[in-house]
């Protein structure tokens, strides 16, 4: 039951005799295209190979060697070559093998001494085993003072090592200073993220820039600490360490004119990250991965988080290769910018800064190789190192700008004969898919059009090498996919299913662009949306409550955020495959099997054995089919690997379930305050992740892309989906116990006839989120009365924390829903108006809604757990003030730091510490309540970087209110 289903069938027509007829008799090419090229012009410059008669093998690094006209090329397998730096050179000579070495694995990075001339030393970054504590190891060796310069082996000297893992950095620079930087990544493989949780930690040398001083030998050592490293006298600390927070710093490179040091830090499953990289600077891996929270339990290092400069998305980047800062004479205009680029995409950008600030990034080129290194000779000019053992230059493009006769309007493109009626032209075919994903209640059309009349071929073995899914189609220059959503609009008295958007995905020579036509009002055209996206607010007819009307806010996506969901590596292409295909179609006056027509029309080969996967809608199927249908539709293109999901389990249909990271690790983003949880806790979808994820708006939401409104009957059919699963554990007493007291508070709101006793059952049931959650299954089953609903919305919409009250968000209005920090919040403006500190006292003291006096005391009024407030005023200014209660989290004072603690049984208590004994610990809650939990039974007790004190605080007040709050607030002398 807990295997991955899958449904197979033959491929059925709606008439299985061998006469029926086809949806479509003859295939007509299609050649009324005009959607040719891009609306956005080309990249300014490109890459030309050069030296195009030397080739060598997984090049890693290629370095200019001091005082020649040299360049020096390492290979990964362990060969280092030097050639002249002349563009008619033909030949290569073998500077040295570093195969001859015992256990050589892989050789990452060379640097030459500043005072090569005179010493002749080399320094080499190279690693043995996998998971050797010592595997990998900086060497020093000498080099022939005549040429070819032979680097000799045997002179080898250790310089310092570190353990050999998955990620090994290994990048070797020495800085304006003269001291040696070296880079090691986290030691972990890609997933999970950071294993051996070094990142934050500096007691070790992993995931860290290190700095050394290989000119002074200490004692044993070749090599001695700078007396200004940061953490040379913290406890514990490697002194090595100048910065940390590191993943996989894949090559940095000092600034010859600033002295500033830049590397690009591969990321984990989001972001690209590039890094202006400071003194003791922490770079935040494993806490977070740029902007996306990984590990929020974690312990952090001993300095503060550092932003990164800039942050690629995966839409744009996967594996970052760091570059140099351009100070040749050839390409002026790049002059001062730190050209860097990504290993998978071939995109190349320039980053410029002004005073320390992030000023611009654009995109220089679209390389057509794999970026391992960039190179810079002894002139500074810039050279870039593709994979595939090529050197190449960056020149000026051939700027022939955008097309210019782009289609502006869906009528233009030769989509369609009538667009008012979404009829195709000839040529174009129509098609439905099988699972549909959920779009915020739309309703989809599609059709493909190839140019001429191709037959479609599968993806040969050379293409899996980028990450593109085994047997997906590969589709020809100019495809195009067109999707038109269409919404249930209220017009006057009646509910019209009208156009609202078309999405279409256009085979630009090799890779997949992403545009979007928005419909007018009279649904008679659509225009091409900018390519930042737009929205709009509709009155829709909510079908699932009677058509009553309510405004929905439409996000039409910019064409960067599409590719979130249209990756390479995820195919790109969800729907158009047979597993979705092998269905019946109305093709308009014949339904037949859609790949029975597909391959009687040549449009495919014939499919052999085809499966199909059933719609989540379809009440013929079984509920484990469906459910895992649903997921593989919604959620299968992100949770693979390289898809983006940040979690690593797989959710296509056909993927097994019984993964650990699914059912049996605790989530790798948080458990949202659910005990015992697990993504999926199989028979206890209160206690499961994912089901609160889906059935939540705000931060953490999924699907994170793509949709704004929960889907009442997906998240129904995943609740029973797992409840449905076979328990893989036995449920803890302290966990039966909660379960049982949850079940008789909702049997108390089915009654209804104490309103005392219902306010405090409600009150109850959102004390914690999986409470919260059985509530809000309540109010969607309708197994309360409506006055009840009510006021279980009103106080879980307004509840303070946050994990709750983002559950009740979807039963509000969307004028009324919570406006998230920093899209309404303008501190300037509040702090400019002026306030009245007797109204701010009664606000605090009197008023709803206004939570202080929860958690903190002012004389008699309030009450504990946090500070008390009586001389605040003294303490903190105005702007200050504001600040902490904005961001709470920003700074906590240690003595307030929460703990969160896990039992045995799997629940979880948060609240500070209030003492911690061999007998028991006790934490007081946010609700200044003592909680007290056996020393046997905690399974773990952790630091928090969130404040007990919750966020949003400000957000029912208005202007005025706030700084009459903040006036009484600073009053207090």
């Amino acid at each position: 039951m807990l295997a991955g289903l899958v449904v197979s069938s033959a491929v059925s027509t709606a008439d299985d005799s061998e006469d029926a007829p086809y949806g479509v008799n003859t295939r007509v090419p299609w050649t009324a295209s005009r959607v040719i090229g891009s609306p956005d012009p080309p990249a300014p410059y490109r890459t030309r190979r050069i030296w195009p008669e030397l080739t060598f093998t997984e090049p890693v690094e290629v370095v200019s060697m001091p005082g020649t006209n040299r360049l020096v090329v390492a290979e990964r397998e362990g060969r280092v070559y030097g050639f002249p730096d002349d563009r008619d050179t033909t030949a290569r000579e073998l500077l040295l093998d570093l195969k001859q070495l015992p256990s050589l694995s892989q050789l990452f990075g060379i640097a030459f001494h500043p005072n090569f001339e005179e010493n002749r030393y080399v320094f080499l970054t190279y690693n043995r085993e996998e998971h050797d504590p010592r595997g990998t190891r900086v060497s020093r060796f000498r080099v022939g003072e005549q040429e070819p310069f032979r680097i000799d082996i045997r002179s080898e000297e250790l310089i310092i090592d570190w353990y050999a893992g998955g990620h090994n950095g290994g990048c070797l620079r020495f800085g304006p200073d003269g001291y040696l930087y070296i880079a090691s990544g986290d030691g972990s493989a890609a997933s999970p993220p950071d294993q051996l949780r070094t990142g934050q930690d500096i007691s070790d040398l992993l995931g860290s820039v290190l700095r050394i001083d290989i000119d002074r030998p200490d004692g044993e050592r070749l090599y001695s600490v700078p007396d200004d490293n940061p953490f040379l006298e913290m406890k514990d600390a490697r002194p090595e360490v100048w910065a940390y927070g590191f993943r996989n710093p894949w090559k940095f490179a000092f600034d010859p004119f600033t002295g500033d040091l830049w590397a690009g830090d591969v990321g984990w499953e989001m972001w690209e990250l590039v890094y202006r990289i400071e003194r003791g600077g922490n770079y935040g891996w494993s806490l977070v991965e740029g902007p996306q929270p990984v590990h929020n339990e974690a312990q952090p290092g001993p300095t503060p988080v550092l932003s990164p400069m800039v942050s690629h998305s995966h839409t744009e980047a996967r594996s970052v290769t760091g570059g140099y800062v351009y100070r040749g004479s050839r390409l002026s205009e790049l002059t001062g910018a730190y050209i860097y680029g990504d290993y998978v995409t071939g995109k190349i950008w320039a980053l410029r800064t002004v005073n320390g600030e992030l000023a611009s990034v654009q995109e220089l080129a679209d390389a057509d190789f794999r970026i391992i290194a960039f190179a810079e000779d002894r002139h500074g000019e810039i050279y870039v190192v593709g994979y595939d053992g090529t050197i190449h230059e960056i020149v000026l493009g051939e700027n022939s700008g955008a097309n210019p006769d782009f289609p502006d309007q869906l009528s233009e493109t030769g989509l369609f004969s009538s667009v008012e009626g979404r009829v195709p032209v000839s040529g174009v075919i129509p098609y439905s898919i099988n699972a549909e994903p959920w779009e915020d209640g739309a309703r989809s059309e599609r059709v493909i059009a190839l140019p001429g009349s191709p037959t479609l071929a599968v993806h040969t073995t050379e293409d899996l090498q980028l990450g593109i899914v085994p047997g997906a189609w590969a589709f020809p220059p100019d495809t195009v996919f067109a999707k038109t959503l269409s919404l249930p609009l209220v017009s006057g008295d009646a509910i019209v299913w009208r156009p609202v958007e078309t999405q279409v995905l256009h085979m630009n020579r090799d890779t997949w662009r992403a545009y979007a036509y928005a419909w007018n009002d009279e649904a008679t055209d659509a225009m091409l949306v900018p390519a930042e996206g737009s929205s709009r607010v509709y009155t829709v007819a909510d079908m699932a409550d009677g058509g009553v009307p309510r405004e929905q806010t439409w996000r039409i996506s910019g064409r960067t955020e599409c590719v979130v969901c249209h990756t390479t590596r995820a195919g790109s292409i969800h729907g158009f495959k047979p597993e979705q295909l092998n269905r019946d179609h109305n093709f308009g006056s014949v339904t037949d099997n859609q790949l029975r027509t597909y391959v009687h029309i040549g449009l495919i080969d014939s499919p052999q054995g085809q499966r199909s996967i059933p719609s989540p809608d379809d009440p013929s199927a079984d509920l484990h089919s469906r459910a895992r249908a649903y997921l593989h539709i919604n959620c299968g293109h992100c949770h693979l690997q390289g898809g983006g999901g940040t979690a690593h389990f797989k959710l296509l249909f056909d993927e097994p379930l019984l993964q650990p990271a699914l059912v049996s690790n605790r989530p790798t983003q948080g458990s949202f305050g659910i005990p015992a949880a697990k993504v999926v806790n199989c028979a206890h979808p209160y206690q499961s992740v994912l089901l609160y994820r889906m059935a939540k708006l705000g931060p953490g939401r999924m699907p994170r892309a793509g949709s704004g409104r929960v889907d009442e009957t997906g998240i129904r059919l995943i609740r029973n989906w797992i409840e449905n699963l076979t328990p893989l554990r036995r449920t803890g007493k302290m966990e039966r116990s909660l379960v049982a007291r949850q079940t008789a508070l909702l049997a108390v709101l089915a009654q209804e006839d104490d309103h005392t006793a219902v306010e405090s059952a409600v009150d109850e049931l959102l004390v914690n989120t999986t409470g919260a959650l059985r509530l809000v299954f309540a109010i969607d089953d309708g197994v309360i009365t409506p006055t009840v609903q009510k006021l279980a919305i009103a106080r879980g919409s307004s509840h303070a924390k946050s994990e709750v009250r983002d559950l009740f968000e979807r039963f509000l209005p969307e004028n009324q829903r919570v406006q998230r920090l920093g899209t309404v919040v303008n501190a300037a403006e509040l702090l400019s108006r002026s306030g009245y500190s007797d109204r701010g006292r009664d606000l605090f003291l009197n008023a709803e809604g206004v939570q202080c006096r929860t958690c903190h005391r002012i004389g008699q009024g309030g009450q504990k757990p946090g500070p008390d407030l009586d001389q605040i005023g003294k303490k903190y200014s105005r702007a200050e003030l504001l600040e902490s209660i904005l961001k709470p989290s920003k700074k906590i004072d240690p003595k307030y730091v929460s703990y969160l603690a896990e039992t045995a049984d799997g629940l979880i208590h948060t609240g500070l510490l209030v003492s911690r004994t061999d007998d028991e610990i006790v934490l007081r809650s946010a609700q200044n309540k003592l909680i007290e939990v056996p020393a046997d039974e905690v399974e773990s007790i952790t630091p928090q970087q969130i404040s007990l004190m919750p966020e949003l605080l400000l957000r029912d007040l208005t202007q005025q209110q706030v700084a009459d709050l903040l006036e009484y607030l600073v009053s207090l002398q």
